[in-house]
């Protein structure tokens, strides 16, 4: 017992050594390089610590303007207070996510320390939980999805606390904690009204006795974290994203009514002219039933074991397709788990009940979205606590069963199979087949041009925008502080090119190379990807064929290739020979 109680106190330094390692290990390189967004982040970030806006020139704000999108902020922020310790490097962008993702290990240790009388439980869970292939992946990336994910924890984790000891301190703890995941990544917003009902539903008794003065607070407290997220939401800030990405806005689903509308009536009428839709066909097809079919097609991916256990999410980015966002181990554990809330009687049968329910939320905010062909774990990235929670029970009723220290024995030497399994992936194949995904090449790209002296250099967009490359690598900052960076880059649209412009020297767009070589500008530098390569390479030897006077291609230099799946970048010039007679 007292060597229980001494590696109980010393697990906790345990844990957050061995998830630091775990995430920060090699984490410039694995991925491979920071993409579009990461590095959009990091140059947001930047400017900041520089002029206190962000690119766009909007002060200390709520809502970050990129050029794509409206991005929460505090995770931009958490970038921001890292570059002023270690500079403005790629590390800064990826840091804050592994410093979220150790801390909400820790966190998720407390909440099981809070939930089982024996500390045994609480270290095995979190050390699981800790090794999860969904946790370790977001934990290395510039994504915001940690950030809420250790708030969202906080949330549960003080709202326990209140629960067992009725302390408002934990109330009002948690209250905020909630708040503050909305400002990390909007998924948390929809969620986190399904969590206020669940809480409404299962502690009425305990919500209704909570004091007048107590309320007050709640009330203001909320009031004041909410109402710079409320006022972004008004001016259409918050919600700028989905609106254009829920299932409502498709534009196809009216297309796609009238289609099967009109396929019933050819069934029954044959091919004819003013066929009219039958009674049965508007039942059947209009936009409910359409929104309905997509709704439930999402949610339920988001339960299939090709997601959880098989290949992950089928975007690059977000898994790594030959491992799942769980073990193995999980698939059976969590059946036990949630199985066992139902036969067998527990003190924490309705924190397990709250779990569960939550859990059958947690998918419904992607759900609503359709700019996916797979499941999102960046989104669903809400189910994971709660899935490991009843992975751990499930763990610990076999265990209850069986009493058999070897059975738990190996099957956490099963779960530590499985994560070297999937790190061998990680950091043997993933590289190789994710590296154009991540956008490997632009970055070395960028710095290439650095210390060049051509009067004007053109980035060819044909691969990827160079904008926020460009931006984040060249620390541009536009020598009139007045101007924000944004209003810097101009709109250049002319005969051979199309995209845009800053300091009449750089310009990110696209290039049509037949017309530019009868106004080939000199003393240029082209960055051109290798998909353009040969597009390039034939428009030339077509003029060449023409005129009198050549061209000549110069290759300057080259973005070697280093990942078998990954865009290679040439740096080239053209040079006009002498006439042939």
């Amino acid at each position: 017992m007292k060597y229980t109680s001494i590696a109980f106190k010393i697990f906790p330094i345990f844990l957050i050594a061995f998830s630091l390692f775990l995430y920060l290990y090699k984490m410039n390189s694995f991925p491979p390089s920071l993409f579009s967004d990461e590095a959009d982040a990091n140059y947001q970030a930047f400017v900041f610590n520089n002029r206190g806006t962000d690119y766009f020139g909007n002060k200390l704000p709520i809502h970050f303007h990129s050029y794509s999108d409206w991005r929460t902020s505090l995770y931009i922020y958490s970038i921001a207070i890292v570059q002023r310790f270690i500079g403005h490097v790629d590390l800064a962008a990826r840091l804050p996510a592994a410093i979220f993702g150790v801390l909400s290990v820790f966190v998720y240790f407390l909440i099981l320390k809070n939930l089982y009388k024996n500390p045994i439980w609480a270290m095995i869970g979190s050390f699981l939980f800790s090794i999860t292939p969904w946790l370790f992946h977001y934990s290395r990336v510039g994504f915001e999805a940690t950030g809420m994910l250790l708030f969202l924890l906080l949330g549960f984790y003080f709202w326990i606390k209140f629960i067992n000891q009725k302390n408002d301190k934990f109330l009002i703890s948690s209250a905020i904690s909630f708040v503050l995941t909305i400002y990390f990544y909007s998924t948390a917003k929809l969620f986190l009204f399904f969590i206020a009902i669940i809480f409404l539903i299962l502690w009425f008794k305990t919500i209704i006795n909570i004091s007048l003065k107590t309320k007050i607070i709640l009330f203001l407290i909320g009031l004041i974290t909410l109402f710079p997220f409320l006022s972004d939401t008004l001016k259409g800030r918050s919600g700028y994203r989905f609106s254009y990405i829920n299932i409502f806005s498709d534009p196809t689903v009216s297309k796609t009514v009238d289609y099967l509308r009109y396929d019933d009536s050819v069934m029954v009428s044959g091919q004819q002219i003013g066929l009219k839709p039958m009674l049965i066909s508007k039942i059947f097809h209009n936009k409910l039933a359409q929104w309905s079919e997509m709704f439930i097609k999402n949610y339920f991916s988001a339960f299939s074991t090709e997601f959880l256990f098989l290949k992950g999410d089928g975007n690059l980015r977000q898994g790594i397709q030959t491992a799942g966002n769980l073990l193995f181990p999980d698939l059976l554990l969590i059946i036990i788990g949630i199985s066992s809330i139902f036969y067998k009687k527990s003190s924490n049968c309705k924190f397990y009940l709250f779990f569960l329910i939550s859990l059958i939320c947690a998918p419904i905010p992607f759900a609503l979205t359709r700019d996916s062909a797979f499941p999102h774990a960046t989104r669903l990235i809400l189910m994971l606590p709660f899935l490991s929670i009843f992975s751990l029970l499930g763990l610990k009723q076999i265990f209850e069963i069986t009493k058999s220290k070897i059975i738990i024995s190996l099957i956490l030497f099963l779960y530590i199979l499985c994560f070297g399994r999937f790190s061998h992936q990680y950091y043997f194949h993933y590289p190789n087949i994710s590296a154009k995904e991540w956008h490997y090449g632009m970055k070395e790209a960028v710095l290439k041009i650095k210390d060049t002296n051509y009067s004007k250099i053109y980035f060819i967009n044909s691969y990827e925008p160079f904008t926020p490359f460009f931006l984040n690598y060249s620390e541009y900052l536009p020598s009139n502080k007045n101007i924000s960076p944004a209003a810097s880059l101009i709109s250049d649209n002319n005969q051979f090119f199309n995209g845009m412009q800053t300091e009449n020297k750089y310009y990110l767009g696209n290039i049509e190379w037949s017309i530019l070589f009868n106004n080939l500008p000199s003393n240029s530098l082209f960055v051109i990807p290798d998909r353009d390569l040969i597009k390039v390479q034939n428009s030339l030897h077509n003029y060449n064929k023409k005129h009198s006077t050549k061209i000549k291609f110069n290759q300057i230099d080259k973005v070697n290739k280093k990942y078998t799946e990954q865009e290679e970048f040439y740096l080239v010039n053209f040079d006009f020979l002498e006439k042939t007679k």
